[in-house]
């Protein structure tokens, strides 16, 4: 399919404005459906969640909805959809979870090809349970990190291993299924950062082989939060500190309080604006693999034009 850039611009009022939006890790701009679908939640009855009135059905099937659409565009299960403030908030609240478990002796294993958000906190659970922190270096004449550098630190120790699956700075991107397969071939977990492979790829968790991948919304057209993806069965084994009041169901367990359901919305609108741009027929999984695909090539063709000799297709 092609990519109709000047058409898909049209939906953004902030391009109007005359600036030029480089700023990557700033986050993308927003198309006015999300904002519609943001307001249209906000002044529509809403209440908490249930089924018994008309506002708390509004609210619970902003829930439901939006664990669907993340679902559709990770390749993953909804139930096993978390949401959460901020990719960076989600990693704190399950390095702690997960480093309730770890002892003196066991290992934990972060990037120096990573954000420091997939780095800090592993390493502060890290010292907390008495855990050793190992490092991995990506090769610098490359800035690739290879899933030998990776395997070069695991031990029958290694609890878990947290790796980008594109570095936010370089955008190199790890070959994260061999990494997973080593990874599990020493019975640890993976954690992997997708918040910048999400906006330029077409994610399946299952096929990555991620224990666990995150991702953050506001990069992908969508508000400012953040979203986890795992397998349910591994949720039900996590346990995290919450009210005695609050559910033990997963994935409701790890999302404490009152949920925003105006910005969940916002990301199910997000979702629905890339699979239309693929106008062909299939499920909405299936047109995002395709729109994910045509947005690539577009990129790609971006960077050759930039940069003479850069490959169309990008590693």
């Amino acid at each position: 399919m092609t990519y109709d850039a000047l058409a898909v611009r049209s939906h953004f009022p902030s391009l109007s404005s005359g600036f030029a939006h480089f700023d990557g890790p700033g986050g993308t701009q927003t198309p006015r459906q999300v904002a519609a679908a943001i307001a249209l939640t906000l002044t529509r009855p809403l209440s908490n969640r249930g089924s018994g009135s008309l506002p708390e059905q509004n609210a619970d099937n902003a829930v439901t909805v939006f664990r669907t659409a993340m679902a559709d565009l990770l390749g993953a299960d909804p139930h096993g959809v978390v949401y959460g403030r901020s990719a960076t908030q989600i990693t704190y609240d399950f390095s702690r979870h997960l480093g309730r478990s770890w002892n003196v002796g066991d290992e934990i294993v972060v990037s120096r090809l990573d954000h420091d958000a997939n780095i800090r906190p592993w390493i502060q659970a890290a010292e907390h349970a008495g855990a050793t922190v190992k490092w991995v270096d990506f090769d610098p004449a490359t800035g690739e990190l290879s899933a030998e550098a990776v395997t070069a630190q695991l031990t029958e120790h290694t609890r878990l291993v947290a790796v980008t699956a594109a570095s936010n700075l370089i955008g190199t991107r790890p070959p994260i299924a061999a990494i997973a397969a080593a990874v599990h071939s020493v019975g640890a977990l993976l954690w992997v950062d997708g918040v910048h492979y999400t906006p330029h790829a077409s994610v399946d968790v299952a096929a990555l082989g991620a224990d666990f991948f995150v991702c953050s919304p506001y990069k992908f057209l969508g508000p400012h939060c953040g979203v986890l993806a795992a397998d349910p069965a591994l949720l039900e084994r996590i346990h995290p500190d919450k009210l005695a009041t609050s559910t033990e169901m997963v994935p409701e367990r790890f999302e404490f309080g009152t949920l925003p359901y105006e910005l969940m919305a916002g990301v199910t609108a997000a979702v629905d604006f890339l699979a239309a741009l693929a106008p062909i027929g299939g499920s909405r999984r299936e047109r995002l693999v395709q729109a994910s695909i045509a947005l690539e090539h577009h990129e790609a063709g971006l960077l050759a034009e930039s940069r003479p000799g850069w490959p169309l297709c990008p590693a």
